[in-house]
């Protein structure tokens, strides 16, 4: 995230060629794809409860 930040950054400070913003931005958008994977995988693990015996059901808000 902080890499992907940092990219951000140089883009807009626009002191970069357009080749090198080119690469920055191609280095975003392969950033960001992992970051959503990464967020993915923990929204799913976070959808599920493991109850004490160990099994897995899935997470329910109180009130729904």
């Amino acid at each position: 995230m902080k890499e992907l930040e940092t990219i951000v950054e140089a883009l807009e400070s626009g002191n970069a060629s357009l080749e090198e913003s080119l690469d920055m931005y191609q280095k975003g958008i392969e950033l960001t794809k992992l970051c959503q994977t990464k967020l993915q995988a923990a929204e799913e693990k976070m959808a599920k409860v493991v109850t004490e015996t160990d099994e897995e059901k899935p997470f329910e808000v109180e009130g729904e």
